[in-house]
């Protein structure tokens, strides 16, 4: 009997991790799922003779659409994009598979949920034993080998788990009721009753529980506290994130830990829990706006997103959603940031979260993304591989991203052939210590990038940096590059490794003309942080930006162009509650000047970010 249960273990381990799978960045927007498109080359499989809805009129019986459903299930799917589809339609509200309260939940043979047609974040989770006791005695397991599976003697778990697995082998079906109580053996519990059905796919030895009518919610799931849940070790937690440094570590991390768990796990129950672990608000992978998605590239499909699942999983992932500043698509730009080096990329765009009332458009989102493939074995011995994309992003509020400690700034232009998109790191040059280049940035089309090193032990000494191309090759070198704490320092680098300092200037000299509030009379304290219209606006030579701080705290004032790429920093410092100007002469960071256009000034400030536009016409 230890056999059949190594069987299961093994075998149905593959529509585990099929389920981790991942997808961020993924957009909170309802809109970027299609209905269902149907992928090419796949054909959409034929309607259950007993629906959904028509169980809901009450022209069918819940046995009926359970019967239909699990003829449907038996028929093995030869492609990953058609079993996707399907699942899809499955979890779709109005198609045949789901209507009101009647849809699908399906179960592994040791009681956790694999899919919920209504709430995937319960995926994973482990059904109340004593509901499965009832579920399983209506499918004709004997009370003594329900008894014998709570043993504490593995044998005797072990030979009873192999009953039970040859009882749903045979494909049994029943209705089940946990409604009303059973003197000394359990209580009634609200809801916990429908129709169940099992089946086998193709030549499977493993069966699997498919329950109708039974309206599965937290209530009759095992408390995540009560189980045994491995979080792993990660060394970046999701509550660590705060900026690209530790959002990079933080993907790395959760990627390796997937794809180490994906190709040696051989308990099925590791893979539920590790899904588990991963949308867990109080473990170490979910915090906040911090999360991960795992996307699989054949498909396009979200796999798993761990604080959005029953809008986003096992759904496709259309490239529809776009930047709102740019306009530019931002799922090309997630694979194509994760496909830029075998370290992944990052990418930044400008998208609301509709689920954060504090969350606008006018806030960045940094995302970082990298391909992972696992490959995973099956019980003949052969194996399929699986190209994924592990993803996660942040944003924050200017504590979160502003570096008030010890800090330097960088800007500089890289000149050579093919400058755009490199990598280009910071390393601190310190004798017998190797580079650890934890600052980078990355070039945009003029070359140009902009980056600050901060650290609580100090900034100021020498540094190396190197630049990569997208395919991971080192392009360019660079060393003995004086840096300055509380400076600003504007560099030329030269592929070829030329250095040349054009200036340095104070982080608190943010621009010409700065007036503090005393230039605006006695006025109060404003009542409201934000933009003020510059004027004159349109403009040809230079325009006076007007903003106001209604608290103290750090203030960043970026200029941008249409494409999204910062062009001028302004302001970017400590500043006290009041009033101030500062006026832009329509230049970039490095002095040069600038097209005539659109430009977009962006104010970011305690609690929050506005924008504005500035038309320059030469």
């Amino acid at each position: 009997m230890m056999k059949a249960r190594t069987l299961f273990a093994s075998a149905s381990m593959i529509p585990a991790i099929c389920l981790l799978v991942l997808a961020g960045v993924c957009t909170n927007a309802p809109r970027a799922l299609a209905a269902c498109p149907l992928p090419p080359g796949v054909t959409p499989p034929d309607d259950p003779p007993v629906t959904a809805r028509q169980v809901e009129d009450g022209s069918a019986s819940l046995r009926g659409f359970a019967l239909a459903a699990r003829d449907r299930y038996r028929i093995p799917i030869s492609t990953l994009e058609g079993a996707l589809y399907f699942q899809c339609l499955v979890r779709q509200e109005g198609s045949p598979w789901r209507s009101g309260s009647t849809y699908i939940v399906s179960l592994t043979p040791d009681g956790r949920v694999y899919e919920h047609a209504r709430a995937m974040a319960f995926s994973g989770r482990l059904l109340n034993p004593l509901i499965y006791a009832e579920i399983l005695s209506a499918l004709g397991v004997e009370p003594a080998v329900l008894a014998n599976l709570a043993s504490t003697d593995p044998a005797v778990a072990a030979q009873a788990f192999g009953a039970v697995m040859s009882t749903l082998s045979q494909e049994p079906d029943g209705a089940f009721d946990a409604t009303n109580p059973v003197p000394g053996l359990r209580p009634g519990i609200p809801g916990a009753s429908g129709h169940v059905a099992t089946y086998l796919v193709g030549d499977s030895p493993i069966p699997t529980v498919l329950l109708v009518g039974f309206d599965l919610n937290e209530s009759h799931l095992v408390p995540i506290s009560d189980e045994a849940i491995d979080y792993g070790d990660p060394a970046v937690t999701a509550r660590d994130v705060v900026d690209r440094k530790t959002l990079k570590a933080f993907v790395t991390g959760a990627g390796e830990w997937f794809v180490t768990l994906a190709e040696t796990a051989t308990d099925p129950a590791a893979i539920s829990k590790a899904r588990i672990a991963a949308r867990d608000p109080k473990g170490p992978w979910r915090h906040g706006p911090v999360y991960l998605y795992v996307l699989e590239l054949t498909s396009n499909t979200i796999m798993f997103h761990a604080a959005f699942p029953d809008r986003f999983e096992w759904r496709p992932l259309v490239p529809t959603v776009r930047d709102a500043v740019t306009g530019w698509l931002i799922l090309p730009q997630v694979i194509d940031a994760a496909q830029s080096s075998p370290e992944g990329g990052f990418v930044e765009y400008y998208f609301d979260d509709p689920t954060d009332d504090t969350d606008s458009a006018d806030i960045p989102k940094v995302g970082f993304a990298r391909e992972f493939t696992a490959t995973i074995g099956r019980p003949d011995g052969t194996a399929f591989t699986l190209n994924l994309i592990v993803g996660s992003g942040f944003y924050g509020r200017a504590p979160d991203v502003v570096a008030m400690g010890p800090r330097t700034e960088v800007e500089a232009k890289v000149l050579g052939d093919a400058v755009e998109g490199l990598d280009v790191e910071f390393s601190r040059a310190i004798a017998g210590r190797q580079s650890d280049y934890d600052w980078s940035a990355v070039t945009d089309a003029a070359g140009m990038f902009s980056l600050t090193i901060s650290n609580e032990n100090g900034v100021s000494g020498y540094y190396r940096a190197r630049a990569t191309n997208a395919d991971g090759e080192v392009v360019g070198r660079w060393s003995s590059i004086p840096l300055n704490e509380g400076r600003r320092q504007v560099l030329v680098l030269t592929l070829g490794g030329g250095m040349r300092v054009v200036r340095v200037e104070a982080l608190s000299a943010s621009g010409p003309a700065v007036a503090s509030k005393a230039a605006f009379g006695a006025a109060a304290v404003p009542e409201a942080s934000g933009l003020s219209p510059n004027v004159p606006n349109p403009f040809n030579s230079a325009t006076l930006i007007t903003y106001h701080l209604s608290i103290a705290g750090p203030v960043k004032l970026v200029i941008y162009n249409v494409l999204g790429q910062p062009v001028r920093t302004l302001v970017d410092e400590f500043r006290a509650a009041g009033s101030y100007q500062i006026r832009w002469d329509a230049r970039d960071q490095l002095g040069a000047s600038l097209s005539t256009g659109v430009y977009i000034a962006r104010m970011s400030y305690p609690g929050g970010a506005q924008t504005q536009r500035l038309l320059y016409l030469k």
